[in-house]
């Protein structure tokens, strides 16, 4: 989701999307309405009184900010992190106590942050995670710009080299270091000595996505989508891909847009 910024009237914003993780429900409220009233640009997406909660639900769900606490009962807020491990999430903590400052930093945090929360200084906070969230999709774009998207691809088979039309590709599966190709019209699918990440970027076609790790799918080959215990995506040709926890909501968006 965009939004168009009162202060760049010309340019086109990111949503952040962001939870607040706080044992004090009082400091959730208030930090919540110091947003929702001073950064338009985050969308809450969840608030969290207990940190093992908010721990299950990073596990499985991408945000790109964290508004955290330190001192909670339970896990504090440098132990849900370590339990998290590598994660793209921005972090700004905010807590009352200022001598975890140091290591707070050393965990990538954006900022630091004391309670009461200053206005001004949650605002600064938050525009220092948006130039880096802008310059990633500035970046895809001008990679774009300078890579056009091809309309048919080589599959090296074998002793063959194959050329096969990317409006006929219907979705790729990887197999360890193999990866399938599905196309459209060929009863069995390609098999090829390359990753996954390899195609995707041989592709370097925004109708293609990841619902899955394992999975890259031509959006225009969907037929339906099957919401039961695990949502899946049943494309053309009787293929059904699965969608994993931690996408469901990226797919949602993106096919119901």
């Amino acid at each position: 989701m965009w939004y168009y910024s009162e202060n760049h009237p010309k340019s086109i914003i990111k949503m952040i999307k962001a939870v607040i993780i706080d044992d004090e429900k009082y400091c959730t409220d208030v930090l919540e309405i110091l947003l929702t009233k001073h950064c338009p640009e985050v969308r809450i997406e969840s608030v969290f009184n207990h940190a093992l909660q908010a721990l299950e639900y990073l596990k499985t769900n991408q945000v790109d900010l964290v508004f955290l606490d330190i001192e909670m009962p339970q896990i504090n807020g440098f132990e849900l992190l370590h339990q998290l491990g590598e994660m793209t999430s921005r972090v700004i903590f905010t807590t009352a106590y200022n001598q975890y400052a140091l290591k707070a930093f050393r965990f990538n945090a954006v900022d630091y942050l004391l309670k009461p929360i200053d206005k001004d200084e949650l605002i600064s906070a938050v525009k220092k995670t948006t130039p880096a969230l802008n310059q990633e999709k500035m970046a895809h774009l001008h990679y774009l710009s300078q890579n056009p998207v091809p309309e048919r691809i080589l599959l090296p088979i074998g002793n063959e080299i194959v050329f096969v039309l990317v409006k006929d590709i219907i979705c790729c599966e990887a197999e360890g270091s193999y990866c399938k190709v599905y196309s459209k019209g060929k009863q069995k699918p390609y098999l090829l000595s390359k990753t996954l990440r390899d195609i995707e970027e041989l592709l370097n076609n925004p109708k293609f996505f990841r619902p899955h790790t394992s999975w890259l799918v031509h959006e225009l080959y969907i037929e339906k989508i099957i919401r039961g215990e695990g949502m899946e995506i049943a494309l053309h040709g009787e293929l059904t891909v699965p969608v994993s926890r931690s996408k469901k909501q990226e797919v949602l968006d993106r096919l119901l847009k």
